[in-house]
């Protein structure tokens, strides 16, 4: 999998912490800590970057517009008090076929809900629906 960047929303201690433990993973604002990152530079941001997948509970990354081969964006469709099952749920997503490699991930906007998957990738115009039981 490649590098794990976590939009600034995400609570170090329930997302950063237990990610850690088993994935490369960095805080959005550390990667440019005397800069205010807005939205939109989010992803000139993550092209900059090798292979970065960015992980979000802010259902604006949730749009087709904001593919690119050179990233992942996976959106959660989380409540904030619920930030604590982003590692196990991310787990679970990169044992599935269709996000196991990182050659796979790249190129993907996805939203993972609490019953099924859905995502654009490259040219297809149509959005992808898979059942999910994390």
């Amino acid at each position: 999998m490649s590098q794990i960047i976590l939009d600034e929303q995400l609570n170090r201690d329930r997302v950063l912490i237990p990610l850690q433990r088993w994935i490369t993973v960095q805080k959005l604002e550390d990667l440019r800590p005397d800069e205010v990152i807005k939205d939109d530079r989010i992803p000139l941001l993550l092209r900059e970057l090798k292979n970065p997948t960015f992980l979000t509970i802010d259902d604006g990354f949730w749009k087709r517009e904001l593919l690119d081969p050179k990233y992942c964006i996976l959106f959660f469709a989380l409540q904030d008090h619920q930030q604590a099952q982003i590692p196990s749920l991310l787990r679970q997503l990169l044992k599935l076929t269709e996000f196991k490699t990182k050659a796979i991930c790249m190129g993907k906007v996805a939203k993972m809900g609490k019953t099924h998957i859905e995502y654009w990738q490259g040219e297809n115009t149509e959005k992808i629906n898979r059942l999910w039981n994390p």
